[in-house]
C-alpha cells in the first residue's frame, strides 16, 4: 500500500478522475457508435423500398467525442442519405404529384429514417447502463 501526503492527495485524485473520464468518455463514444449503427442498418432496409440507389447511398456518419468549455464534452453521430438528401424529407413524409401544372394528389410518406430514430430512442439508454455497468 502506498502512503501519500495530504499535499499529494488532491493531485492523485484529479489523475484517477481524469484516468476514469477518459476511459468512460471512450466506453459512451463506442456505445453511440454502435447503437447509431444498428439505426443505420434500420434505415437502409426501409430505404430499399425506393430503390438499391437510395438504399446503398444511406450511410452512418460516425460521432467522435468533442470538448468544449461552454457545452463539456458531445457526441453526435449521424445518419445520412449520402447525395440523396434532398429527397429523403419528401419520401419520408410525402409530397404533391404534379402533371401538367396542376395538382394531382400526394403521395405518401414511407418512413424509414423515423423508424431509425425510435430505436435509439428505445435503445441508446440502456445501451449505455449496460457499458457502463461493466
Amino acid at each position: 500500500m502506498r502512503t501519500v501526503s495530504i499535499d499529494q492527495m488532491g493531485k492523485i485524485l484529479a489523475q484517477e478522475l481524469q484516468t476514469w473520464s477518459e476511459a468512460t468518455a471512450e466506453d459512451v463514444e463506442v456505445t453511440i457508435n454502435e447503437t447509431a449503427a444498428k439505426a443505420a442498418e434500420i434505415v437502409k432496409e426501409g430505404a430499399k423500398h425506393f430503390g438499391m440507389n437510395y438504399a446503398n447511398d444511406i450511410k452512418l456518419r460516425k460521432g467522435r467525442l468533442r470538448y468544449s468549455v461552454k457545452r463539456g464534452g458531445t457526441i453526435t453521430a449521424y445518419v445520412t442519405a449520402g447525395n440523396h438528401y434532398r429527397v429523403a424529407h419528401l419520401l419520408e413524409h410525402g409530397h404533391v404529384k404534379i402533371a401538367g401544372g396542376r395538382v394531382k394528389g400526394y403521395t405518401a410518406g414511407v418512413e424509414h429514417f423515423a423508424k431509425g430514430q425510435d430505436y435509439i430512442d428505445r435503445n441508446l439508454v440502456e445501451n449505455l447502463r449496460k457499458e457502463l455497468s461493466r
